[in-house]
């Protein structure tokens, strides 16, 4: 059967890999982006893929975009799926300076995150489908110079657990992915071999074993280490 997907920051990395993933299986997926082009790119590999697609861009610190992106995903007439791979990041020591930095932050990554699950579950409850978050090792650990970002992860990691406890009788699986370093351009490469890290493959088909499960196992938390050490 096929499947409608809605990906977000689906115009590069992680999004985009398993939007291919996703294609190649010859799913629909609806992507979402900060720009027209590079989601023009990944609708361009999706076909080539095997799938089909459409996109929607919008700002995810801006809650009418947000809310408009919700309704035009509800809108195809089924949703399967949320992956939620959109997220800011920010870095630094905790100053009054950085205040709307956190704002900002908070929007995009926390606000974000619960409005739209909040604006697709009705679609997905009645697809009995998935919300795939991914998060990562911030969700639960304390790093220097990481203060908001880690306060934010940690959040949305909770919002995600009880998420799950709310709609686990209805047939909705939740779950929150853990990757280590994924060989993505965001990521830096400094004193790293960019072959050793997490692949988009990898992590694209741990997405969509998670998405593809029937409704009678949930995996709740999916970890991804790269398995040798790719500092240099």
């Amino acid at each position: 059967m096929t499947k409608t997907i809605l990906i977000t920051g689906a115009s590069s990395g992680i999004g985009r890999g398993a939007a291919i993933r996703f294609a190649r299986a010859g799913h629909h997926v609806l992507a979402h982006g900060r720009r027209q082009d590079a989601l023009d790119e990944t609708l361009d590999m999706v076909r080539a893929a095997g799938g089909t697609g459409d996109s929607f861009r919008a700002e995810m610190g801006d809650m009418d975009e947000l809310a408009a992106l919700s309704d035009w995903a509800s809108a195809s007439g089924r949703l399967d799926a949320m992956i939620h791979c959109a997220a800011k990041f920010t870095f630094g020591l905790v100053s009054t300076d950085r205040f709307d930095d956190w704002d900002r932050s908070i929007d995009q990554v926390l606000r974000a995150t619960i409005r739209l699950t909040a604006h697709v579950l009705p679609a997905i409850r009645a697809a009995e489908g998935a919300f795939v978050y991914i998060c990562g090792p911030t969700s639960w650990l304390g790093w220097k110079n990481h203060s908001i970002h880690c306060a934010l992860r940690h959040a949305q990691a909770g919002f995600a657990k009880a998420l799950f406890e709310e709609v686990r009788e209805d047939g909705v699986r939740v779950t929150m992915v853990h990757p280590g370093f994924v060989n993505t351009p965001s990521v830096n490469d400094a004193g790293k071999d960019r072959p050793l890290m997490i692949q988009l493959e990898d992590i694209s088909e741990m997405i969509a074993t998670a998405v593809n499960l029937p409704n009678t196992t949930a995996v709740t938390e999916l970890t991804l280490r790269p398995q040798r050490s790719p500092y240099l």
